[in-house]
């Protein structure tokens, strides 16, 4: 009786596995890919050596090193704006908060990407205190309050595993007792601590305070927009109709020139209507107008046979709308708000033509009071833009995480 010999396994042609086997089949699957793909790689390839040589050659960055600390604060922390105190360790304080929050955040969901998230702010952070400035310009408080960052992030995750604090929506709840405390220390004016008037505040803090109320307000109100929208109470209805018409009607530069000129001739002068608040304001209805029509179409994607069975199974119409629809509607258009918030963030910029003192602002008068640096507005307006682009980036690698996780697009 002859005997099966099971005949070895052959490994795949080396062309058609590994790197050489996506190369083929990706770049060069065909002469017209071939072809693309090398005229493409010559002018990366050009592109890259010219700026590159630029950058390290050309270009003088000085002015980046001039302008420093006023890139991320302003001028909060300058003596016209906090006589006799040193103000500096006040937005410190609100990003030892946050560092500590990722770290919660980081214990709790176990997330690869919340835990690189972390270590990438609290590193960054702490790396800032190895500046080569004078003692004069970052004293040694500065540095160790940056420092500081990396223990908070410990600490904040060994309160996300051994505290209370251990299920996300407490730390949803802290995160927003975290912001206004940060505000509230930014503003001052109790226990001792010297009052700043918001005016003053500005730099990269401002344009994430700006974004951040904007996202954190918008959202619910978006939501609340929609749902009255698809109303059945006909007032109600065209009460949300029309506002969202009307917001998404007008530029947003034209709202904040409203905000500035036109709404203090309808109060008193005293009232405590700051234009950085009016500002916020502005960026937050606006903001919610976009997001109600992207939750109403969240809405409308979904089968009316759920909520059919809702109905069939006894729930109210508000449990099947707070528990069934609104869960899977803003699942369906995670994409759609991610691309809200980072044009939200961006237009935080817009703020600089009503005179505040955001990082673009900062950069221009800068600019235009020291007419030295004048040929070197290149450099300081490309260092913003990759300060913009880190962020818009981060934001669109944790929604493209958020998707994956959510299975978003998939049956």
């Amino acid at each position: 009786m002859a005997q099966t010999v099971n005949a070895p396994t052959l490994p795949p042609p080396p062309l058609s596995a590994g790197a050489l086997g996506w190369a083929r089949e990706n770049l060069f699957g065909s002469r017209l890919s071939g072809a693309l793909t090398l005229v493409s790689a010559a002018a990366i390839a050009v592109g890259l050596w010219f700026s590159l040589a630029w950058i390290f050659f050309s270009a003088d960055w000085e002015v980046i090193v001039k302008l420093g600390g006023r890139f991320v604060i302003g001028q909060y922390n300058a003596e016209t704006s906090c006589p006799g105190q040193n103000c500096f360790w006040r937005p410190q304080a609100g990003l030892l908060m946050a560092t500590a929050l990722l770290g919660v955040f980081w214990a709790i969901t176990a997330s690869v990407s919340v835990k690189r998230a972390a270590f990438a702010v609290a590193l960054t952070s702490a790396a800032f205190a190895f500046l080569p400035y004078s003692l004069n310009e970052m004293g040694w408080d500065v540095r160790l309050l940056l420092l500081a960052n990396v223990p908070a992030l410990g600490a904040g995750w060994a309160i996300g595993r051994h505290t209370p604090l251990n299920t996300p929506s407490r730390a949803i709840i802290a995160s927003v007792g975290a912001f206004l405390l940060t505000l509230l220390l930014l503003r001052g004016g109790f226990l001792g601590l010297e009052p700043v008037v918001v005016e003053k505040w500005g730099g990269l803090m401002l344009n994430i305070l700006l974004a951040l109320t904007g996202i954190v307000f918008s959202f619910p109100l978006g939501v609340g927009l929609a749902l009255g929208r698809r109303s059945n109470l006909p007032v109600l209805k065209l009460l949300c109709v029309f506002f969202i018409e009307v917001m998404r009607g007008m530029p947003l530069i034209t709202l904040l020139f409203m905000s500035q000129v036109l709404v203090p001739l309808a109060f008193p002068e005293n009232f405590p209507l700051n234009s950085v608040t009016r500002a916020a304001i502005v960026i937050i209805l606006f903001s919610a107008a976009y997001m109600a029509e992207n939750v109403r179409g969240g809405l409308q994607s979904l089968h009316p046979g759920q909520a059919q069975a809702s109905r069939a199974l006894g729930l109210a119409a508000w449990q099947t709308t707070l528990f069934i629809s609104l869960p899977q509607a803003i699942r369906n258009v995670i994409p759609a708000l991610a691309n809200q918030f980072i044009a939200l963030f961006k237009d935080t910029s817009l703020v600089y033509i009503i005179a505040m003192l955001d990082i673009v602002q900062i950069g221009r008068a800068f600019i235009q009071g020291n007419t030295e640096y004048l040929l070197h507005a290149r450099e300081l307006f490309i260092f913003i833009a990759v300060v913009f682009w880190v962020f818009t980036y981060a934001m669109s690698y944790f929604s493209k995480r958020l998707e994956t996780h959510l299975g978003v697009g998939q049956r």
